[in-house]
């Protein structure tokens, strides 16, 4: 791929950023305001994979006697990381059967759990899971298939979720 192209796309994805931002405050509705933060989550997943394939474009056009530079990055620019199918669960952590995940459905003042690959995340304060519910699924279920099919190529996005436990058969 072109690197100019890619330079291109990316100041294109700033620019969609900017503009969800500024959408944001015009909102009172909070379906719409999720609505909204959705977008732009996909916007700035979009905008790491960018930056990652400049990052690749540009250090693949080095020579091969030069070492690439060491360039510190933020959390916002650095490369999207990848997970193993088992996230690490503490110790301290409990197990839930479905029948006990089922309880934590972010309604009546509970918190929200999902499970996916078998590990329970917590995702009470999570805007994409306001009032329990994200796109349609309810919290307090097992989304492994319907996270795969969504989100696969955006692991890390387990990575912004805190795991309470283990779903067990």
């Amino acid at each position: 791929m072109n690197r100019q192209l890619v330079q291109e796309q990316m100041n294109s994805t700033f620019s969609e950023i900017q503009f969800l931002i500024r959408l944001l405050y015009t909102y009172q509705d909070v379906q719409m305001k999720n609505l909204t933060l959705n977008q732009l989550w996909n916007q700035i997943a979009h905008l790491q994979f960018l930056i990652q394939l400049d990052r690749d474009q540009s250090s693949a056009s080095l020579p091969s006697t030069q070492a690439p530079s060491t360039v510190s990055s933020s959390p916002t620019t650095s490369s999207v990381p990848t997970i193993p199918a088992q996230t690490p669960v503490s110790t301290n952590q409990r197990n839930f059967t479905r029948e006990q995940l089922a309880e934590f459905n972010g309604k009546t003042g509970k918190p929200a759990y999902v499970a996916v690959n078998e590990v329970v995340y917590d995702v009470t304060n999570n805007a994409a899971w306001s009032a329990g519910t994200h796109f349609g699924l309810t919290a307090g279920q097992d989304w492994t298939g319907e996270f795969a099919s969504c989100h696969a190529a955006e692991q890390w996005i387990l990575n912004t979720l805190t795991p309470v436990g283990r779903l067990t058969n």
